[in-house]
This record gives C-alpha cells, sequence and structure tokens, in this order.
C-alpha cells in the first residue's frame, strides 16, 4: 500500500520521459516531454556486427550495471532526489557492445520489496516514480543510503544478425542477475528466423550509493599510514617464475584503500582480482599458464583497483614491480641523428599524433631496422630502455644511397652554391628523407651527414 507522499516539486512528478535510464546520472526531478519518448518500437542490444558463430564461440557475455544513488531529505521533504544511471555490455565473438537501458527495454521497475520505486512503462509511456518523494509515515525519503533494491528490466531484446538466424547462443551473467523469458531456458536462447531474440527479462539487485558522502576513496601504505599515488614493490622469482595469486595477496598487503565515512577513517577491500591481473600482463605482453604462474620479467606494472561500498567512488593505484633476479626488458638501443623531420608511426605505419623529431637532434632506438606494413624500414624509439610501440622512418636517419644520373652541384640555397666540388654522373649518394623546395620551385635531397646546408637537385638523379 503507497503511503503519504510529499512532492518536492511539479517537476518530479514529470520525471525524464525521454530517458528513463541514461548512462549519465538523471536529475529526476527534470521535467520533459512525455511525448518524445524514444526507442520503444525495437529495443535491441545489437551485436549483429560480431559475424557469424559457431558451436565452440557461442557464449555471449551479458553484463548490465546500474548506479543508483540515495535522496537527500532534510525536514521532512526531499532535498536531493535520488538519481538513476544503467546500461548493458554484451560481447560475442570478440566484438563488445554497451547500451543504454532506455534503448533496450520497454519497461523498468524499482522496488524496495513492498513498493515501486522507479517504473517506466513505455507502452504506454508512462513513468511512476518516488524519487523526489519522502514517505511522510517512515519519515525517511523513499531511496536510503546503502540500502539494496530490486531491479526488473522487461521485454529486452538483442541481436546477433541474419549470419547467426536459428543458433542457440549461452547466455553468461554475473551470479546476482536472473533472467526469465518464453525464449530464455538453461542459460541458452534460440535465435528467430532474423537472428533476434526478444521477451527477456532481467533481475537484479541494486544497492543506493551514499550521496552525502562526497568523499574520494585513497590507497594508503599499510606500514607508514602514507597516501600513495604510485606504488613500488620488490620481490624475488623463484626459478625464474612469479605467481599472480601470491603477487597480488602481497599487494594487497602493503597497499590498502581508505575512505573518510561517517566522521573516521574505513578501510575496504582492494577488488582486483587475479583474472584482472592476468589480463594486465598478458595486454603486456606476458604470458600466464593455467597455475598463474609467469616468467617474470625485471620490472612490470600491476594496477590495483578499489571501490567504495558506500559511495561507490572508485580509485586505481598502479604499481610498479621489481624483479631484481627476473628477466632482463632492456632493449638494446644506440643514440642516432636525426637527418630530416621525422613523424612518429606505429605498428601499422600509420602516423601518431602530429609531434615530430626536427632534425639533427639525437633520438634513441633500437639497434636493427623493421619493416613494417608498408614494406619501409624503420627504427623503433626506445625510451628508458622500454621499446615504445612508436617507429621512425630509417630514411630520416640512415638516409637512402642515390646514383647521379647528371653532373650536379652542392648547394647551400637556391642561388648560392654551398662550395666548388662538381659531383660527377655515376656517384653514389646518400640523401637523407624527403626532398625540399627552395625558392625557385626546385626540389633538392639534403645530402652529407652533419649540419651543413648541403643540398643537391632531385632532377639530377632522374
Amino acid at each position: 500500500m503507497k503511503k503519504n507522499l510529499r512532492i518536492v516539486s511539479v517537476a518530479a512528478a514529470a520525471l525524464l520521459a525521454v530517458a528513463p535510464i541514461a548512462t549519465t546520472a538523471m536529475p529526476v526531478n527534470a521535467a520533459t516531454s512525455a511525448t518524445t519518448a524514444t526507442t520503444a518500437n525495437k529495443p535491441t542490444v545489437d551485436l549483429s556486427g560480431a559475424g557469424s558463430v559457431s558451436e565452440s564461440k557461442d557464449t555471449v557475455n551479458v553484463t548490465p550495471s546500474f548506479t543508483l544513488t540515495s535522496a537527500i531529505a532534510k525536514g521532512g521533504v526531499v532535498t536531493t532526489p535520488a538519481t538513476l544511471k544503467g546500461s548493458i555490455e554484451a560481447s560475442l565473438n570478440g566484438t563488445s557492445v554497451t547500451a543504454d537501458v532506455a534503448d533496450v527495454a520497454k519497461d523498468v521497475t524499482l522496488t524496495n520489496g513492498k513498493e515501486i520505486v522507479y517504473s517506466y512503462d513505455a507502452s504506454k509511456n508512462k513513468i511512476t516514480n518516488n524519487f523526489g518523494a519522502y514517505d511522510s509515515d517512515a519519515k525517511k525519503a523513499y531511496v536510503e543510503a546503502n540500502k539494496s533494491y530490486t531491479m526488473t528490466l522487461s521485454d529486452v531484446g538483442f541481436s546477433f544478425g541474419k549470419a547467426n538466424a536459428g543458433k542457440t547462443l549461452t547466455f553468461k551473467l554475473p551470479t546476482d542477475v536472473q533472467v526469465s523469458g518464453a525464449n530464455y531456458k538453461d542459460g541458452k536462447v534460440t535465435l528467430d528466423q532474423y537472428g533476434n531474440v526478444t521477451g527477456l527479462n532481467f533481475t537484479l539487485k541494486v544497492k543506493a550509493y551514499n550521496s552525502e558522502n562526497t568523499n574520494a576513496v585513497s590507497f594508503y601504505a599499510a606500514k607508514s599510514g602514507l597516501v600513495a599515488t604510485q606504488g613500488s614493490y620488490m620481490t624475488l622469482a623463484q626459478n625464474g617464475d612469479l605467481n599472480v595469486n601470491t603477487l597480488l595477496g602481497e599487494l594487497k598487503a602493503k597497499y590498502e584503500a581508505m575512505q573518510f565515512q561517517g566522521g573516521k577513517f574505513s578501510t575496504f577491500d582492494v577488488n582486483t582480482t587475479a583474472d584482472d591481473v592476468k589480463a594486465e600482463l598478458e595486454k603486456a605482453g606476458i604470458k600466464v599458464n593455467a597455475a598463474g604462474d609467469f616468467e617474470a620479467p625485471d620490472t612490470f606494472t600491476v594496477t590495483l583497483n578499489a571501490k567504495s561500498d558506500d559511495n561507490g567512488k572508485t580509485a586505481s593505484l598502479p604499481v610498479v614491480v621489481t624483479v631484481p633476479n627476473g628477466k632482463s626488458t632492456v632493449v638494446p638501443s644506440a643514440a642516432k641523428t636525426i637527418m630530416h623531420n621525422a613523424y612518429y608511426y606505429d605498428k601499422n605505419a600509420k602516423r601518431v599524433g602530429t609531434d615530430k623529431v626536427t632534425r639533427y637532434n639525437t633520438v634513441t632506438v633500437a639497434m636493427n631496422t623493421t619493416k613494417l606494413a608498408n614494406g619501409i624500414s624503420y627504427y623503433e624509439v626506445i625510451e628508458n630502455g622500454k621499446a615504445t610501440g612508436k617507429y621512425i622512418n630509417a630514411d630520416n636517419i640512415d638516409g637512402t644511397k642515390r646514383t647521379l644520373k647528371h653532373n650536379a652541384y652542392v648547394y647551400k640555397t637556391s642561388k648560392k652554391r654551398a662550395n666548388k666540388v662538381v659531383l660527377k654522373k655515376g656517384t653514389e649518394v646518400t640523401t637523407y628523407g624527403g626532398s625540399y623546395k627552395f625558392k625557385n620551385g626546385q626540389r633538392y635531397y639534403k645530402i652529407g651527414a652533419d649540419t651543413k646546408k648541403t643540398y643537391v637537385k632531385v632532377a639530377n638523379f632522374d
């Protein structure tokens, strides 16, 4: 039975018909036009770009995600309404998409076990909510901090494209998410002739974060009690290996997550898992076996993450792990002089940003060149003994040997010669980088591995 409500404002009754659940926090007392509601016709999580799947790759990872903040009540009225945001992330065949819940569910309901706190009925284009309401009998706001609510998303649809028409897919969901529907049985869905499945209902618990607590989460060194913005840890490898689980336990013992709550500092668990560490290592090119063991490099980074269970704020702490007896990760390198302005490129020979190394400056690069996708040789840039994944065209450093087809003078400017030397036809000359266009409209190559203004006309090599 609904209790007496005290509404903060007339606007609270309108409540966001355009986007009942959005990826940005909803100001629930904002007035909007109910006639502009969208997505009721074909709500779909679109994974049609994932391509055709086989029986060995038929698992869809589905993760609904919501953030609910509590209302703030003073003097018997709600001064700050609750907010709600949410999305569904799904991945298949290496393709991931994130969809606003407003775009994929026809109905969204939030209850406190007895009463409806929020409801959006797309078919009727109707919203019912107590986000901005005060329960005068219970003397509290309807959305309370640290209280759990039941969220139901009704008639959710997924589209996997016609390439997957009629196939049966397995849904993998978080343990706290329940799914039902005529098209869902034993964790599997069978797609229709268009590769779609509809009529799915998701039920999950959502905890209301404390909107009155605005304090950030920080990491502290457990022994010293000092705030840590970047961590460091030294350990020794056993027979050349480290173990993910053991290492993570040691890092959690050294660094704690804290937040000022209710007038005192509270410590809570670091939520980084062994799987998170494994994924971070493998992204850095470090292979981890099934037992969690990996060959230890002399230095690498593990990121610790924490999330406050009071207000939902998060923090990350990168920890540089040093292993004195680990495998050396220092890349052999040499300092070389750039003879022509050079841009940076990635491994696919695509330019990276607009930064460049100007001529006659020194850059540290790998000892040998690498041919990239375009067939051109490049040097990889090395910084602090580490490969950067940035490349410089080797022609800007080593130059290219070209044979003169005509006798050639060496010029300083378009009008002045650099010296009295005449380079004879058939002479092999090293040129550096692309050609320069001088004031006379003609193009010249830089020659000579020095800073002198020495150029030869491009036409003499044609």
